[in-house]
């Protein structure tokens, strides 16, 4: 104490201007090394080229105000099959007939070591990394027994999370996309798809395209449609839905001989409950008539109920018709507007299905789906009246109310509505 006490004279007759310029030494060099280890990560942008090039022409400033990008627009030639996310490759010296195993950790901060989200052994000397989330931070390593062979850092970029899962088009996360009041949809929670059909071995045709047959003739093998043997859903996509974290499925479509498609066996409803997820919760609301007669048939109240009670459960949901397109669209839609996401938001994430690489060749317009054959869309919850000025603050009202107070008998709390909000922003 004695030492201490001699030094406050010391330190006293120093200039309090040399005192404040020292301090800042250690935040400088502090600084220094975090801009040094940033531009040392790779920065990758998740969104493929046509994704990227949409987004950059957005937003729309409304649902279904304005023409769709993708009509007539030679922006975008060739453009299906662009439903796929861009991914990160690593290579490294060594045997190919080797075994290497390969660990990713992620974080939402460079300076964490972040969560291990992938630990895989693998025969060769690279790897491909598919289905990141974007701005997030990855660390990986790979190590051949316990020596280190490589290891580094990357960061993601971009908003769209686009899915690759080899059994399933159209699939994108809903997270990434921004509300009126300021916050964000979090990523990693909920899914909209295409059906996961996996692979048939059935007998419909000598050159029948397999599960996504759209030929009315193989009519004909629906002694064989049913049966769960038929059908195999591949490794791959088995480990791209766990990685992924998918483990609830919501099946949008209706049996065989129910709904407005129920008599397509072949191209609708043929693999429907026989590709089930492994260890995922399963339902199946058939959301057929609500897409037309919105305030007929309560399907997508007990849809979007489904789907809290799930994520309440810990659990993380995909929900799906057939393509992804607009049973599984009209869902998102209300989810979206619930969460406060802009309505041009909302039709730009509707849009992004002209991309699928299910091979329909088909633009999604949103402007055209509000006056289409799909009341849902034009005739449906936005139709409610609402005395609120703001178009954006209001689709969430009238999202809302739909959800609460429209169906007697079927309707989700506001206790459970206010949760759900709460839970997917950040």
């Amino acid at each position: 104490m004695k030492n201490v006490s001699a030094l406050i004279p010391v330190i006293n007759r120093i200039p309090r201007r040399l005192i404040k310029r020292l301090l800042i030494i250690p935040v400088l060099l502090w600084s220094m090394a975090d801009i040094s280890s940033a531009q040392k990560i790779q920065v990758v942008n998740l969104e493929n080229q046509v994704v990227r090039k949409f987004m950059s022409h957005g937003p729309y400033s409304g649902f279904g105000t304005e023409n769709s990008y993708f009509e007539n627009n030679e922006e975008f030639p060739s453009r299906f099959a662009f439903d796929k996310p861009e991914s990160f490759e690593i290579s490294w010296a060594g045997n190919a007939d080797d075994t290497y195993t390969v660990t990713l950790k992620e974080s939402r901060n460079r300076r964490k070591k972040g969560n291990t989200v992938l630990s895989e052994t693998v025969n060769g000397n690279s790897f491909r990394m598919t289905n990141l989330i974007p701005q997030r931070y990855y660390t990986y390593t790979v190590k051949k027994g316990s020596r280190k062979v490589l290891s580094g850092k990357f960061r993601t970029e971009g908003q769209i999370r686009m899915l690759e899962i080899r059994d399933c088009v159209n699939a994108r996360d809903l997270g990434g996309w921004s509300t009126f009041d300021g916050r964000t949809v979090r990523y990693g929670l909920l899914f909209r798809t295409g059906s996961i059909d996996g692979e048939y071995n059935g007998d419909c045709s000598d050159n029948c395209p397999g599960a996504r047959c759209r030929n009315p003739i193989h009519e004909s093998a629906q002694s064989q449609i049913g049966d769960p043997a038929r059908y195999t859903l591949h490794k791959e996509s088995v480990d791209a839905l766990e990685f992924i974290g998918i483990d609830a499925d919501l099946d949008l479509r209706g049996i065989t001989g129910e709904g407005l498609w129920g008599n397509q066996c072949m191209t609708h409803t043929r693999s429907l409950g026989l590709t089930k997820i492994p260890g995922a919760d399963y339902c199946q609301v058939m959301t057929d008539i609500a897409l037309h007669n919105p305030f007929d048939d309560p399907a997508v109240v007990k849809d979007v109920d489904w789907i809290i009670q799930e994520l309440k459960k810990g659990r993380h949901v995909a929900f799906h018709c057939r393509s992804g397109a607009d049973r599984t669209g009209a869902v998102a839609m209300i989810i979206e507007a619930l969460l406060g996401v802009r309505g041009g938001d909302i039709a730009m994430d509707y849009e992004l299905t002209s991309l699928s690489s299910e091979g329909t060749g088909q633009t999604r317009s949103a402007k055209n789906v509000l006056t289409g054959g799909y009341g849902f869309y034009g005739r449906g919850f936005t139709t409610i009246p609402v005395d609120e000025p703001d178009p954006d603050k209001r689709l969430q009202k009238q999202a809302y109310i739909y959800l609460n107070s429209t169906f007697d008998g079927c309707s989700i709390s506001e206790t459970d509505l206010d949760w759900f909000v709460s839970f997917m922003l950040e």
